[in-house]
């Protein structure tokens, strides 16, 4: 008996990080203009710091989201054409603005540990409201219609 209680354990987590790692492709190939940008900002060692846990927490977030570990709503598939413009840009904003943050918040209170702990919090927090972003854009667009 226990041993079928691994054996899905096991599968949970294997079906976890697919789910994570096909999210870090997404997150990664959608936000390249603002990690072109964010090479410009400075300090470039706060920047990468914060930017580097943004992209990270970004991967594990929207794996978590999208395989209903922790249900935030109906999460657009990775290969949904209508909604990557509107993917690519929330993505970009939420990485951009959290590394930029995650750095000033860490250059102005001399905490190292705030260019971690102020973008994985915001990141997780931003990215749990995509659908509900995605669903309030598509009535929009029906409405202009």
């Amino acid at each position: 008996m226990e041993s079928g209680v691994f054996t899905k354990t096991i599968k949970r987590v294997d079906r976890w990080l697919d789910q994570v790692f096909f999210a870090g492709w997404e997150v990664s190939v959608l936000v390249i203009p603002i990690l072109w940008m964010l090479l410009a900002a400075t300090p470039p060692e706060a920047v990468s710091l914060s930017g580097i846990t943004a992209l990270v927490v970004s991967a594990a977030a929207v794996g978590t989201f999208r395989g209903q570990y922790v249900s935030t709503g109906s999460w657009p598939r990775p290969g949904h054409l209508p909604t990557l413009p509107l993917r690519s840009a929330y993505y970009s904003l939420v990485v951009g603005g959290t590394s930029l943050l995650g750095a000033a918040v860490q250059v102005h209170s001399g905490w190292f540990w705030a260019g971690i702990v102020v973008p994985a919090i915001v990141v997780t927090g931003a990215l749990a409201l995509l659908p509900a972003v995605v669903e309030r854009v598509e009535q929009t667009a029906r409405l202009t219609l």
